[in-house]
């Protein structure tokens, strides 16, 4: 008797856990774009391109989610042939608010983690550096049936991420990434 209500407990445990993964609507994206640099990141850094890849989890009766997302940004470099590269993933709130029209709004925020390095031809690359960061933004959701497109920008503060170089004190380095892909 005792293994037969253990059982049936076991198996109620079991389908209100696959109940639960299944309602969470987790996504999975790909996007790409522009990137520009600001602040001290744009002295010497031109606008560049970066691509992303992205988990997120919407439960339906929520407007609050979570997503994941790494990307690689790579800006030129101005009056010298070489690049930057970052790097980086981030972790978000994202709140979506309600409704059922065809483009539907969101917030994201949180933050990151973003790696750093220069590469100069002829002369070899800096030392990567990985620095903590804040992000946020805004963007939209379009539905397409069972995929979505969305557009998005940001704002990415990285902590301590420009070195100036007359002082060689470390500053904050800004970037605004404007991206667009499909997330299904």
């Amino acid at each position: 008797m005792k293994s037969t209500i253990r059982g049936a407990v076991l198996g109620l445990a079991v389908i209100l856990v696959a109940q639960a993964a299944h309602a969470q609507a987790m996504s999975f994206g790909l996007g790409g774009g522009i990137v520009v640099p600001t602040g001290t990141l744009s002295d010497g850094n031109s606008t560049g391109y970066s691509g992303s890849a992205l988990v997120r989890v919407q439960p339906p009766a929520s407007p609050v989610g979570f997503q994941v997302d790494a990307f690689y940004t790579r800006f030129g470099l101005e009056g010298v042939d070489g690049h930057s590269r970052m790097i980086g993933g981030t972790a978000n709130a994202v709140f979506a608010f309600p409704g059922a029209s065809m483009a539907r709004p969101y917030l994201i925020g949180g933050l990151g983690l973003y790696n750093g390095k220069t590469t100069i031809d002829g002369l070899g690359s800096s030392e990567s550096q990985t620095k903590f960061g804040i992000n946020a933004g805004a963007g939209f959701d379009f539905g397409l049936g069972k995929a979505k497109l969305f557009a998005e920008g940001r704002f990415h503060a990285i902590m301590k991420g420009v070195s100036d170089g007359t002082s060689g004190d470390e500053k904050t380095a800004y970037m605004i990434p404007l991206t667009v892909g499909l997330r299904f």
